[in-house]
């Protein structure tokens, strides 16, 4: 059996909690297209070359005594007290038909169920594959060649932090590329990958619009460009907030600063996000196959009747009860997290209330501003007003002034002359 190296990648995306008060204070810069893109095009420019086809390694199970070679792997056959059962048919040599491959060690204990076809290998055969120490499940089934396979993995994690079940589904196309959704049971977030030229390169959508919106400056959903080799951010980024705000980033020595990208460019990322929604929708349709094998095989192995010789009859049923021993931790963790749900809710609820209720006031202190406004305005018009009117009164009152009419002065007596002589001098008037 082959062991596949799977990476979880379930952490909440950056957030640019800070970044819409950026965006307040100042207009942030225009890039172009060829600076938008600079991060992207610096890691697809670096060599790259399609991982080498799995070798083709073969043990002999211990519980067969004919000539059975059962595929493995390098790794296996190096780890400690390594041995490995075959519970199925072996034809020309080799294992053949519906089975199960159980391998074991010191430091592992991993199983599969499969097809196999009497040749040593066909990739595109369906299989689950069990990993007990690492609590992990893998539904897959292979395309027509290597690198082609379409997977879904089940990790079920019980650490510190607390229970939770991770599902990683993974289409990789003949090419190299990889289209990923990451989802867990106990958390809201979603992140969306998509990898290009053999992991050269990856776009990382995260997806937390399904959580209550608590905090209306909280990012629910970011883009993002990563260096898979170091798994960092770079380039630039674009987040959408609770409060429906879109804001866009460049790093800037690992910090992300506020900029405008082009269309072409934003419209560029939203086709990648398209691709992986595209390449991922047959994926359920596709792993059925898988699922399909293992009922057959776990009605046929389960019923209290198989065996195999040489191996222990509680390590054969294990895979017949192993799901079990989550039920209980599953169950508390689904009853906390609804709990949690709850409370973001209310939470959500009340915040929303708050922020209705400040919108209220907001707005009646805007009508009462206005209605003074209003009101120092009606009082400045009807100052206004009376001092047109005065105005107007005064000029009509100058314009219509004219000068008193003057009388001539009609000295006493009328028109008669009067002349008085007294000696030699007269006076007349």
């Amino acid at each position: 059996m082959k062991m596949r190296k799977l990476s979880y990648l379930v952490s909440i995306a950056s957030v640019f909690a800070c970044a819409t008060s950026a965006y307040a204070g100042s207009k942030p810069k225009a890039i172009n297209y060829q600076e938008a893109s600079e991060f992207e095009r610096s890691l697809l420019a670096r060599p790259a070359a399609a991982p080498p086809p799995p070798e083709k390694l073969y043990v002999q199970p211990a519980n067969k005594t004919e000539p059975c070679k059962l595929p493995t792997t390098r790794d296996q056959l190096e780890r400690p007290n390594f041995r490995a059962y075959w519970d199925g048919e072996c034809r020309n040599g080799f294992a053949f038909g519906l089975g199960r491959d159980i391998a074991m060690s010191d430091t592992h204990h991993v199983e599969e169920i499969t097809i196999h076809d009497g040749t040593g290998g066909d990739w595109s055969a369906p299989r689950v594959d069990y990993d007990f120490v690492n609590n992990m499940v893998v539904y897959a089934v292979g395309g027509s060649q290597f690198p082609s396979v379409t997977q879904l993995a089940e990790k079920m994690d019980n650490s510190i932090n607390g229970f939770n079940a991770l599902q990683t589904l993974s289409v990789i196309d003949g090419q190299g590329n990889g289209y990923i959704i990451q989802s867990a049971a106990f958390n809201p977030q979603r992140n969306y990958l998509l990898t290009q030229n053999y992991g050269a390169l990856a776009f990382k959508f995260s997806d937390n619009s399904a959580a209550p919106v608590v905090n209306p400056n909280a990012a629910t959903f970011a883009i993002e460009i990563i260096d898979p080799k170091t798994n960092t951010p770079g380039g630039v980024a674009i987040a959408r907030y609770g409060n429906g705000a879109v804001a866009h980033f460049k790093r800037v020595n690992g910090r992300p600063e506020p900029v405008r990208l082009p269309t072409a460019y934003t419209e560029h990322l939203q086709a990648k996000y398209q691709e992986i929604a595209t390449a991922t929708a047959s994926a359920s349709a596709t792993l059925q196959r898988a699922q399909q094998i293992e009922r057959e095989y776990l009605y046929k192995a389960c019923n209290g009747k198989g065996s195999v010789r040489g191996l222990d009859q509680t390590e054969y049923t294990k895979i017949c009860t192993w799901r079990d021993q989550f039920k209980e931790p599953y169950a508390v963790a689904s009853a906390n997290y609804q709990r949690q749900l709850e409370s973001l809710q209310q939470r959500a609820a009340t915040a929303e209330q708050q922020r209705q209720i400040q919108q209220q006031i907001a707005m009646q202190q805007y009508m009462v501003q206005q209605q003074r406004n209003q009101q120092a305005w009606n009082d400045i018009s009807q100052a206004n007003r009376q001092l047109q009117q005065q105005t107007q009164q005064t000029l009509q009152g100058v314009q219509s002034w004219q000068p008193p009419q003057v009388q001539p002065i009609t000295p006493p007596g009328g028109n008669k002359v009067i002349c008085n002589t007294i000696g030699t001098i007269t006076t007349c008037r």
